[in-house]
């Protein structure tokens, strides 16, 4: 990024989607073995068996993928892959429960529904390489809260986790959190968008200055 904030340094996000796009592959074998099933009337009897399997490898898969990024659960394109795959697992475990094996149909299209949005969310979420933000920050500074403007603030000092975010216009989601490495405490901004669509560090809703203020004289007391 350029033209960065006094006192801040962009680093890289750690992110690495190799593993889910594995296990995604191996998911959609059984899935396509479900597209089979659904078009023909052999081994009827496995259909919602094969379901459940597909739907296991499905969820491991989605949760290996949002778990590596924070907030991820808070993003609309996540949020609509974890309803599909709720409903599903719903729709599976009704038609279990009251044997009516013969609206196997419904989970299956709830499923192949999830696969879409599955790949939707996840597809996104590898796409958001925007660089972390972070500046040293004593853990005993409180947060300049008048300094945020738009942020929902979750804790008002600092905290090894999440302690508040932010929407930006085009909808894509900021969280600041608290960070510790080694001895070294600081104070991190992580966009979960992609870095070229990131908006002018102006509309980040902080008084960068405020905050790299508190965090001097804090420094300099100690």
């Amino acid at each position: 990024m350029d033209d960065l904030p006094d006192g801040w340094t962009a680093t890289e996000v750690k992110q690495d989607f190799t593993i889910t796009l594995f296990l995604f592959s191996w998911a959609l074998l059984p899935v396509g073995f479900m597209l089979m099933l659904a078009f023909t009337t052999r081994y009827e009897t496995y259909r919602l068996s094969l379901a459940a399997v597909a739907l296991l490898l499905l969820v491991l898969a989605f949760s290996v993928g949002a778990g590596q990024r924070r907030s991820s659960f808070r993003e609309p394109r996540t949020q609509l892959a974890l309803g599909s795959l709720v409903s599903t697992a719903l729709s599976l475990g009704v038609l279990w429960a009251l044997d009516m094996e013969a609206w196997w149909w419904v989970t299956y299209g709830l499923l192949f529904g999830s696969v879409a949005t599955m790949y939707v969310s996840l597809n996104h979420l590898s796409s958001c390489n925007a660089p972390v933000l972070q500046t040293p920050w004593p853990v005993k500074t409180p947060l300049p809260l008048g300094a945020l403007d738009g942020w929902v603030i979750q804790e008002g000092k600092w905290t090894n986790g999440r302690m508040a975010m932010f929407t930006f216009d085009d909808g894509s989601l900021c969280t600041m959190f608290g960070s510790v490495e080694g001895d070294a405490t600081y104070l991190c901004l992580e966009p979960l968008a992609p870095v070229s669509s990131m908006p002018d560090i102006s509309k980040w809703g902080v008084d960068f200055d405020a905050f790299r203020a508190a965090s001097s004289l804090s420094l300099s007391e100690e």
